[in-house]
């Protein structure tokens, strides 16, 4: 490190391939961001746990069912949400939950275009 001091251009040189590699990092291999909320309980609880992003399964790329997603929720365009994938395009889901009142209704899951 004490190769820096003296060449402070070759310093800030070193600051800025770091910093762009983990802009890098961070944008595009994981996403690390605070779990809230009630919506996935039982597998996170309702504050306080982090959750490790991949982001090479961005936009749906080899998801399956059992995965957990991470998506923008929509009225809050700087948070993020999660959810677990219960089907696939073409496969039939139960809207409710299952011995509840309602739990007969099923709807057919959809690949919507991005």
């Amino acid at each position: 490190m004490s190769h820096f001091l003296g060449h402070p251009l070759r310093l800030a040189i070193s600051t800025l391939k770091i910093s762009c590699l983990t802009h890098l990092t961070f944008t595009n291999l994981f996403q690390v961001s605070p779990a809230q909320g009630p919506s996935m309980l039982p597998t996170f609880t309702v504050d306080g746990e982090w959750i490790a992003a991949d982001m090479r399964y961005r936009l749906g790329r080899n998801v399956e069912v059992g995965d957990l997603v991470l998506y923008k929720i929509p009225l809050f365009a700087h948070q993020n949400g999660v959810k677990r994938v219960v089907g696939m395009p073409g496969d039939y889901v139960l809207l409710g939950t299952p011995g509840e009142p309602g739990d007969d209704q099923m709807i057919q899951v959809r690949h919507l275009p991005l």
